[in-house]
């Protein structure tokens, strides 16, 4: 680099650009909370020596010597978090930690787990390693996929540490975004770092959520004006006078910025050096600095002066390759030769010397065998700087030829997304396709697409302001584009979106066409747990005349369900009894379920028996989206209430294959639900607490919080048999604020815990609270009919329970612990699966010891003998902490693990954190040390 007088002057530390990222940090760069970090000196000498390094990349190395740990570095576009990555990433490598290093693309949005999976599929990468690259298909199912990536990359690491370094990660496709929510917290018992960089705008919940969960959060902060002046001077080789200062202060502080219109004006001469003071010559047609301009692509606010500098230095090019890098600023990713010539109508041999002349110039670099731009925001300064109708024909000619390159359809529609006219139908045809296909994986970018597909078809009343008023001939394909978009909006969590659209429909719909968009929504509705919402728009379409019989009896089976879960009982068992009657399979399927469940709060065991039994052989026999609803976990209900514990735990574990195998993720938190209540009633209390702390976890990794309320019961369910009050209290006040005080199954639940706490606690007002749920507690607990037995009310429902279900001894055991027949009940108890009814009966009969040792067998206190305090250390292991700790000392992954003692993986990981926790560990090397330690002969 010279000077304006032609003497060499020293760089910026930060600016030695790779892929054209500065770099200049700072000593003190100490992220402490959410501060952003200081800046002292990141610049490089004269002479090229360094006089500091940031202590972000301190930071980033006691990460990295820790083995294991998350740092999101944050900042604009040109502040140094490429060139932070790739140094913390080359520290990495002499540490002897394997590195794979990602950077996502705007087009990643469209192309699930692409973000992550192109760096862990490289050579040499986790998904590569052991022969062969992993099956990474989805088959529908993006959830199994990111849990064999997790598997792979914790065998990988058995032999040897990895950093995972992912830049741009604000452009992260939504599946990644998951990934990066359930790998982060799931791996950090393994050697692996996350390294991860991104702009801070738009926010991501997932990065946020694991900034929130402890991941280390550098914001890295723009350069202080004497940083900045500094810079300056290093640049130009002289003291900046005021009208570079001035140029200073415009540039806000980002040093690429800064360097790319500094180097402009001194290659154009405009810098001129009097008396060491270096000043800005007036002249040229565009400005040297001002404010900020438009947002190019909606990444960042990109100051007109970097607009201009980059317009000059450009515009010595060719105009050939000026248009060369248009086309390439439109295809908005790493392209290749062929590709850039097809935008452009021309052969690729016709483009060796534009291409040869970009990068000779500094505009694009080569990655492997595709170009891309130097730093992004260079290519966003070029597509700012395009015209509208420039901009759409470079979109429009990418589409073309993507599309006869036979380019997924998903990267073909987001260039249709802005290239496409009103009107066009084929972009209308191809939109759409691509958001079918999209949709399991990415709903929110498949409900992007069908936004944009409806905003052709239909404009007036949906679309933007700017795009209303086409003819209304355009409309005829609007209505099932509406119901599309509604229930992908829906289905991705943007439910205040999709109810905007569904109140504000320009377009008449059919009464089919409204029951569907009626659906998609009532589907979300009852993932997010508003059953009153459910009620309201299935309510609302029922009572529209001609709704035809497969979409009516759809609505009444979602209906049913969501009645019975806001304690509509009669109304529930009306709805599910109309949805079997339509004989439409779907809604068999899923009335049938709705129906097992009415009775069996009704008490009607062998009732839900038989329907639960049905809607599984018929659920079989259709398979489909009928199969997808696993009514083998209603099936499973019934068999608890009938003391079938055995046949239920089989049950439930076909169903995680099933999930598996067909990709419905949204049934894990209910599959934990199930499970954790199986468990509970069986007196294995570690393992119910640990499956309803992974339901919790998938639920939240899902946003599927409706099951919150009832495992966050079961948790203080089994914290009050711990006598762990506080604890007890704390997770049903929790499940009671995300539940209501309304009526309905899981509020009942809630209140007969918490009056077991009341009763704990010696705080209760006297008076049991079950209100119509009494025979559906009893059956949850028959040994609940004892504690209450002082109303006549509750032993003649015992009495009646045991009366119309003379087959579960569980029950009858129950009534004669109410009726006070205690070495009865004791006998019955034996012969049940319920320890823990049969620990309070000889508790209450005065066999004090042996209860004792029944309680102590399920994990829980009794009476006046209590259970110590969880403690730490390996004496407050549980047995199913040791058999998943013995286990994972021999190598094997959570998944192994979970095979091997017909767990899930993620009730193994509940299990590990809570060994991790007692032992003063984090990672699966110490808790290996541990184990040998204690057990030798492991």
């Amino acid at each position: 680099m010279t000077s304006a007088g032609g003497e060499p002057v020293g760089r910026a530390d930060g600016l030695e650009a790779v892929g054209g990222e500065p770099v200049g940090r700072t000593d003190g760069l100490e992220a402490v909370g959410e501060e952003p970090v200081d800046r002292a000196d990141a610049l490089e000498a004269v002479g090229g020596e360094p006089v500091g390094r940031t202590d972000a990349l301190g930071i980033v190395g006691r990460v990295l010597a820790a083995g294991s740990g998350c740092v999101v570095v944050e900042g604009p576009a040109g502040i140094g978090k490429s060139r932070l990555l790739e140094e913390a990433a080359a520290r990495a490598r002499v540490r002897g930690t394997a590195v794979v290093l990602g950077r996502a693309t705007e087009l990643d949005r469209v192309a699930p787990l692409s973000t992550l999976l192109r760096p862990l599929a490289s050579d040499g990468g986790p998904l590569t390693a052991g022969g062969g690259p992993l099956d990474t298909g989805f088959g529908g199912d993006g959830f199994r996929v990111i849990e064999r990536v997790g598997e792979a990359v914790e065998r990988f690491t058995r032999s040897r540490p990895l950093a995972i370094v992912l830049d741009d990660v604000q452009w992260a496709d939504e599946l990644t975004c998951l990934a990066l929510r359930q790998l982060v917290p799931g791996l950090a018992g393994s050697p692996v770092v996350w390294l991860l960089g991104r702009r801070p705008l738009p926010q991501q919940e997932a990065v946020d959520r694991l900034i929130e969960e402890g991941a280390r959060r550098v914001p890295l902060p723009p350069l202080g004006p004497e940083e900045a002046a500094e810079l300056s001077a290093r640049l130009l080789g002289a003291a900046p006078g005021p009208s570079v200062l001035e140029l200073v202060r415009s540039s806000g502080g980002n040093p690429f910025l800064l360097e790319e219109v500094l180097t402009g004006l001194r290659a154009e001469g405009r810098i001129s050096v009097r008396d060491g003071v270096a000043e800005v010559v007036a002249g040229g047609a565009n400005p040297v600095i001002g404010p900020a301009g438009g947002r190019a692509s909606g990444a960042v606010e990109l100051p007109a002066g970097f607009v201009a500098a980059v317009e000059r230095r450009l515009r010595d090019l060719s105009a050939e390759a000026r248009r060369l890098l248009e086309a390439a600023a439109a295809l908005r990713r790493p392209f290749s030769v062929h590709e850039a010539a097809g935008v452009l109508g021309m052969t690729a041999g016709a483009l060796f010397g534009r291409v040869e002349e970009a990068v000779r110039a500094g505009a694009l670099v080569g990655e492997g065998d595709r170009l891309a731009f130097r730093h992004d925001l260079i290519r966003e300064a070029v597509y700012g700087g395009l015209g509208a109708p420039i901009r759409t024909a470079l979109h429009r000619e990418a589409a073309s030829v993507l599309r006869a390159e036979g380019r997924p359809p998903a990267e073909l529609a987001e260039h249709l997304r802005h290239g496409a006219r009103r009107g066009d139908a084929a972009a209308i045809r191809e939109l759409r396709a691509a958001a079918e296909e999209m949709t399991a994986a990415a709903p929110s970018a498949a409900a992007d697409l069908m936004l944009r597909a409806l905003e052709l078809a239909h404009p007036r009343d949906i679309a933007p302001e700017a795009t209303r008023g086409t003819a209304p001939e355009a409309t005829h394909d609007a209505a099932p584009l509406v119901a599309g978009a509604v229930r992908l909006l829906a289905s991705a969590g943007r439910l205040g979106e999709a109810r905007e659209l569904a109140d504000r429909l320009g377009v008449p719909l059919t009464a089919a066409e409204e029951a569907g968009v009626a659906l998609g929504l009532a589907e979300a509705l009852k993932h997010i747990g508003d059953d009153r919402g459910v009620i309201r728009r299935t309510g609302r379409v029922l009572d529209r005349p001609g709704v035809p019989g497969r979409e009516r009896a759809r609505l009444l089976a979602v209906r049913a369900h969501a009645l019975m879960m806001t304690g509509e009982i009669d109304a529930a068992a009306e709805a599910a009894a109309g949805a079997v009657a339509e004989g439409e399979m779907f809604a068999q399927v899923v009335g049938l379920q709705a129906r097992s469940t009415v009775a069996l709060f009704r008490g009607d065991l062998d009732g839900a028996l038989r329907h639960a039994e049905r809607s599984v052989e018929l659920a079989d026999a259709a398979g489909g989206e009928a199969a997808h609803r696993h009514p083998r976990l209603w099936l499973g209900a019934a068999m608890v209430a009938l003391d079938r514990f055995e046949e239920a735990e089989s049950l439930y574990a076909v169903v995680e294959r099933e999930a598996g195998r067909l990709g419905t993720a949204w049934a894990l938190p209910l599959l934990h639900r199930f499970r954790a209540e199986l468990l509970l009633a069986w007196g294995r209390l570690d393992d119910a607490a640990a499956e309803a702390e992974a339901g919790l976890r998938v639920a939240g990794q899902l946003s599927a919080m409706a099951l919150a309320p009832a495992l966050l019961g079961v948790l203080g369910h089994v914290a009050l048999l711990r006598d762990e009050t506080e604890a007890a209290r704390g997770y049903l006040d929790r499940g009671r604020e995300l539940a209501g005080e309304g009526p309905g199954l899981v509020s009942e639940e809630l209140r007969w815990r918490r009056e077991l706490l009341g009763e704990a606690a010696g705080a209760s007002d006297g008076g049991p609270s079950y209100g119509g749920a009494l025979a559906y507690l009893i059956v949850q607990e028959p040994w609940t009919a004892a504690r209450w037995r002082a109303d006549p009310r509750v032993v003649a429902c015992a009495r009646d329970l045991a009366r119309r279900n003379p087959g579960v001894t569980s029950l009858a055991a129950g009534l004669a612990h109410a009726e006070g027949r205690l070495d009865e009940a004791v006998e019955l108890y034996r012969n049940a699966p319920r320890p823990l009814g049969l620990a309070a009966a000889l508790e209450e009969a005065g066999r004090r010891e042996e209860a004792f040792e029944v309680y102590r067998s399920c994990g829980a206190a009794a009476g006046r003998v209590r259970r110590g305090a969880t403690g730490l250390g390996w004496a407050a292991l549980t047995a199913s902490e040791l058999r998943v700790v013995r286990l994972v000392a021999r190598g094997m992954t959570n998944r192994e693990a979970a095979a091997t003692l017909f767990l899930s993986p993620h009730t193994v990981d509940s299990h590990l954190r809570h060994a991790f926790a007692k032992l003063g560990v984090n990672s699966r090397v110490e808790l290996t040390r541990q184990v040998l330690a204690h057990e030798p002969g492991q």
